[in-house]
């Protein structure tokens, strides 16, 4: 079983996606058609203020198999990911997200404008994976059960109520290239910016193979391929040649996950 979750991130943020490809709910149709191409359904993982601003764009979204769970209101704030704003949370309320009082704003803002869509909010992915226990128990008060945030061959758990889906695919925007591959020393199939990317062929292949290995140990698999980012690399042609090969496998929806 594959789980293919996506971000979607409002277009009043400032950050690279949006100079080069705009509205993330614009790029995320082209993103959905792909998939519904080769008959796999997908979580998208959207911001609340879409919801609420880019009302139009996100409801051809829903013409999709696609199920959408929540990704904070507006990534923190509304603005590029400030790195000594992320130190001071996580120095001080050891979280990037930010204090408790911070947290259930943010959680149940970005729930009200599920609801006025007409949505429940079932499933969540924190911006940047940035959560902590603190974050899963104010999800559960407010009504959700399923998280994506954890990274790594964890398995998937429940704990306190909220069932824990990990990304167990190397994820696109922390691992590929987007320029020359200046540093080919201490790579891992988790590569981060700090320990060296590959080029967008070799994920490819790395993720082929989780995905194969995973299969043959019945172990579901979890993917984080972001719409924007499937975009930028080039125009999509890479993540049609990855959903092809994928569409040989059954599909699910996050919150159809069993344990």
């Amino acid at each position: 079983m594959i789980y293919i979750t996506g971000d979607v991130h409002s277009k009043n943020l400032l950050s690279w996606e949006h100079e080069g490809y705009g509205s993330n709910a614009k790029t995320s149709i082209r993103y959905l058609e792909i998939l519904k191409k080769y008959g796999l359904s997908s979580t998208l993982f959207v911001n609340g203020i879409c919801l609420d601003d880019e009302e139009k764009d996100i409801r051809k979204l829903l013409d999709f198999d696609v199920e959408f769970g929540g990704h904070t209101y507006d990534n923190f704030g509304n603005n590029k990911f400030n790195i000594f704003k992320s130190y001071i949370n996580r120095k001080f309320f050891n979280c990037v997200y930010g204090p408790s009082f911070y947290q259930k704003n943010d959680i149940k803002k970005t729930r009200i404008s599920f609801e006025k869509f007409g949505l429940k909010m079932s499933s969540w992915r924190t911006h940047a994976f940035g959560s902590s226990d603190k974050t899963f128990e104010i999800l559960q008060e407010n009504g959700v059960k399923y998280v994506s945030d954890l990274l790594g061959c964890t398995k998937p758990f429940c704990e306190k109520g909220i069932i824990h889906i990990p990304i167990n695919i190397p994820v696109d925007q922390s691992t590929i290239a987007f320029g020359p591959i200046l540093n080919t020393e201490n790579r891992s199939p988790f590569a981060g910016c700090t320990k060296g990317r590959i080029n967008p062929e070799e994920w490819l292949g790395i993720v082929l193979d989780r995905v194969h290995n995973n299969e043959k140990n019945g172990i579901p698999s979890v993917l984080l391929l972001h719409p924007a980012t499937m975009a930028y690399i080039d125009n999509f042609r890479l993540f049609e040649k990855l959903i092809k090969s994928l569409s040989n496998y059954e599909s699910a929806k996050i919150s159809e996950f069993k344990l």
